[in-house]
């Protein structure tokens, strides 16, 4: 890459920029999430699933997802699985998968297909 140009920093941390090839033929825009607020983050979610939910309740939070996370899952869907899975259906995939599980909040893996 050659050049990059931050354009904004979000109320919520997060940094948008614009990097420019060094041929000057390509610009791709990037989101990032500084280590600090996606700790942040995991702490949150760490508070919300000391809390109390009924197991019963109609609605219930299932998680919170840095921005940067719910891009690259959705970019990763539309460029390899939507065709066999919609989204939401994806989504709890990702949500229900050892890897992202300190994003969830809720007390269980969500069978839900709609979150």
């Amino acid at each position: 890459m050659g050049q990059k140009i931050l354009l904004d920093i979000s109320p919520t941390g997060v940094e948008h920029s614009i990097e420019i090839d060094h041929d000057g033929n390509g610009m791709y825009t990037v989101e990032h999430t500084p280590t600090r607020i996606e700790s942040a983050i995991l702490d949150s979610c760490a508070d919300l699933r000391s809390l109390h939910q009924r197991k019963g309740a109609h609605l219930q939070h299932a998680a919170r997802i840095p921005i940067n996370t719910y891009t690259a899952w959705k970019k990763d869907w539309r460029e390899h699985w939507s065709d066999t899975y919609t989204w939401p259906v994806f989504e709890v995939m990702k949500l229900n998968s050892r890897d992202n599980s300190k994003l969830r909040t809720g007390f269980k893996r969500s069978g839900s297909k709609l979150l």
